[in-house]
């Protein structure tokens, strides 16, 4: 029986009609979340003209939301119906961004981005709790990487599609289209059966986000993945605004920048394919997930030292490189997913997954403003080198140095017997 369950294929769980139902629904809303994200920057800068303030205030809504209103929401919303909530959530960002299209400025933009993105600050708490409570727990794994195909395959083609309809039907199409894309989300989770947003629990109740903090300090290896995705977040964050700066310095134009972020997403697909289809991981998840950081770590450091001119490089070796980058992105992603999903109760999954991604998200808010300034003090190639550096430390010291969990894989096993 065991064997079986390590080699059930990725798309076993879609076998399942309330997960196939909330898969296509997240496949949807993932795609309407990127849509729009070319347009936006489009609108802002080359239809009102602003500059580098605006683009860093649109930043900010968007990643203000998962660092302050996911955490405090997922508890004040948790006794609700979860089918609800993520049906509610769904439609009100088809309003908003539906109004997108119409904003006269700035300052009403702004808002609705902000607006928008709370939404989805909490659609993604309450979405990982029906998939825990849906979801037979030997196929979380699976489950786990599905989510990351939609994730990683919408981050491709939503800018592409967007972009396209953009130049063809005009600046507003995508916001059109997007909302469209929630209101067709909501009709598929609208045929799912509805739960209830707390489970009735044999011991003591949790109490919002103070007992998800205290469930996750009792979780070794629920706090090790957390905190090391988190600093790992920051890391990448550094150099992420900084890629396209790079492509330039290496004499690349916008086609081949562009081939070069495909290459990103494609190595992510494969990623969580692999992750989803070979499970051997399972057993040692953060093990797996320090490998992948390490491997990072390393082809980062290449991209450095390609960036400060240490040899010249054309799309054959960038193409593979970034290719890489995303394969092992993914190979990190899919087994914290599976860790947050088997180290939660039904009552702590919600705020426990706003608080990783509140850890997670703030990177946003201070890494790409420092990485810009290190950039401008040396040049970006030196900082993918001090990051690459920095990632193959941090995930070393995770690895071989930081004492693992214990009783990782007894904990797992002990979750997976009490499930059934």
């Amino acid at each position: 029986m065991k064997q079986q369950q390590m080699h059930d294929p990725i798309w076993r769980p879609l076998r399942a009609k309330n997960f196939r139902q909330l898969f296509i629904g997240q496949l949807l809303s993932d795609f309407a979340n990127w849509l729009d994200f070319i347009a936006l920057s489009v609108l802002v800068v080359y239809a009102w003209g602003h500059g580098s303030l605006a683009l860093a205030a649109l930043s900010i809504c968007i990643g203000l939301p998962y660092v302050i209103v996911g955490p405090w929401m997922s508890v004040r919303l948790r006794h609700l119906p979860g089918k609800s909530l993520l049906i509610t959530c769904d439609l009100l960002r088809a309003v908003f961004v539906l109004c997108m299209a119409w904003a006269p400025s700035l300052p009403i933009l702004l808002i609705l981005v902000l607006l928008k993105n709370s939404m989805s600050a909490i659609f993604d708490p309450v979405r990982q709790s029906a998939v825990k409570r849906i979801v037979d727990t030997s196929l979380l794994a699976q489950a786990s990487s599905l989510s990351q195909m939609s994730v990683n395959l919408t981050k491709i083609l939503g800018p592409m599609a967007g972009g396209a309809l953009m130049a063809a039907l005009g600046t507003s199409v995508p916001f059109y289209t997007s909302a469209v894309l929630y209101a067709l989300s909501a009709v598929m989770l609208s045929a799912m059966p509805s739960w209830s947003g707390q489970r009735q629990q044999t011991g003591k109740p949790t109490s919002g986000l103070r007992g998800a903090w205290e469930h996750l300090m009792r979780k070794p290896l629920l706090k090790a993945a957390i905190m090391y995705a988190a600093t790992l977040f920051f890391l990448i964050f550094l150099y992420d605004g900084l890629f396209v700066l790079l492509a330039k310095e290496a004499g690349m134009d916008e086609t081949r920048f562009g081939l070069l972020i495909g290459a990103v997403g494609a190595g992510s697909v494969a990623g969580a394919l692999m992750a989803g289809q070979w499970q051997g991981w399972r057993q040692r998840p953060l093990a797996h997930m320090t490998t992948a950081g390490i491997a990072s770590g390393f082809l980062i450091i290449v991209v450095g030292f390609t960036g400060m001119g240490f040899f010249h490089a054309g799309l054959a070796l960038w193409l593979p490189l970034c290719a890489a980058l995303g394969y092992c992105s993914a190979q990190s992603a899919v087994p914290f997913g599976y860790v947050l999903q088997m180290e939660t109760t039904d009552d702590t999954v919600g705020p426990v997954s706003a608080l990783a991604n509140a850890l997670q998200t703030s990177s946003m808010l201070i890494a790409p403003v420092l990485g810009a300034v290190m950039a401008s003090w040396w040049s970006a190639g030196s900082v993918f080198l001090g990051v690459g550096i920095a990632t193959t430390g941090v995930a070393a010291i995770y690895r071989f140095h930081k004492r693992q969990p214990a009783n990782e894989l007894l904990q797992v096993k002990e979750l997976q017997r009490d499930s059934f």
